[in-house]
């Protein structure tokens, strides 16, 4: 079997990386615009990258990167390699060798600890993971929500549910209709509160103001297409969805309400707008993911009629330990 040939990945190859991706599982595409505005973005970020092209006699067939935040901020100095080999070319020897290339790429980085996810339906590459000493961590549930089918009901219950916040007081709006010149402040505030009570095995670190302002005004993410809930002024929970400029499934990118309001409908209430807004807007159907811990989002996923789709596993390997020396 001829090996691959690595080379670096620079910002032309944002959208060659977005298309192996996507020959590596299609039934996750990568959107190319939003991979080159991720890359581009990074240059402003905390977090290291090494991005390489995995190229066979000269032909690209795989994307293989390593990412880590600031080793000083990571107890663990844990690292996530990624290996994305298109289907057409995928053997389980060249698997294996890619994997293994990306992992000392990142042990010559300073990792200490190796993360990564891979699909529940990819077999060859949870095999190569076990022979190559990861072990399975967290799962993160995929689910997917039919619009054509349910539609009606969510544009109702979405109604329903903004009535029901008015009558309390809290009042659902869209980030582009919030008037308020503090609104991203106020928003990042919740969303680096909100964001540690996710289930997770390592570190949440929190994101800078300038980084969650990039992100709000990611290309995926219309403002009149972002959803709050607004108590006193004060932003309480919140939802949106992404929107793929050319291809993939719209997803919803983040739910979540502030701990001194959760049991009070709220995250189901502005998540129902977002939804209803797609039916508007014509959207077959959109998909959210959850970690497999996360017990009220899955229920609320369960309850507005989502139906599970293969997930993410999370796989770790420890390569050093803190007093190795």
């Amino acid at each position: 079997m001829v090996q691959l040939a690595y080379r670096t990945a620079t910002i032309g190859d944002a959208s060659l990386a977005a298309d192996l991706m996507t020959a590596a599982l299609p039934r996750m595409p990568q959107d190319p615009v939003m991979t080159r505005y991720r890359w581009e973005s990074a240059s402003q970020q905390t977090t290291v990258h090494g991005r390489f092209i995995g190229e066979l006699d000269g032909r690209p067939v795989a994307f293989v990167s390593w990412v880590h935040g600031p080793w000083e901020e990571l107890p663990e100095r844990h690292c996530e390699v990624d290996v994305w080999l298109d289907r057409a070319w995928l053997e389980r020897e060249r698997l294996r060798s890619s994997l293994t290339w990306i992992c000392e790429q990142a042990v010559a980085e300073g990792a200490w600890l190796l993360l990564n996810y891979t699909g529940e339906d990819q077999p060859d590459m949870l095999e190569v993971l076990a022979e190559c000493g990861f072990e399975r961590d967290r799962v993160e549930r995929f689910w997917e929500l039919d619009l054509r089918l349910h539609g009606e009901r969510i544009v109702r219950q979405a109604r329903e549910a903004k009535t029901s916040a008015a009558s309390v007081g809290v009042e659902l709006v869209t980030l582009a209709d919030w008037q308020d010149p503090d609104k991203l402040k106020k928003l990042h505030e919740m969303d680096a509160r909100t964001r540690q009570d996710i289930p997770s095995s390592l570190p949440i670190l929190r994101e800078s103001l300038a980084s969650f302002e990039r992100r709000i005004h990611a290309p995926d993410r219309p403002l009149d297409r972002s959803w709050v809930a607004l108590a006193d002024g004060r932003p309480v929970a919140l939802s949106y969805l992404k929107f793929p400029p050319v291809r993939g499934l719209v997803w919803t990118g983040y739910t979540a309400s502030h701990p001194d309001y959760r049991g009070r409908g709220l995250a189901r209430a502005v998540k129902l707008q977002s939804l209803a807004q797609a039916v508007e807007l014509g959207v077959p159907a959109v998909g959210t993911d959850n970690d497999a811990e996360n017990s009220p989002m899955l229920h609320i996923n369960r309850e507005l009629g989502y139906t599970p789709t293969p997930g993410l596993v999370g796989h770790l390997k420890r390569v050093r330990r803190r007093d190795d020396g």
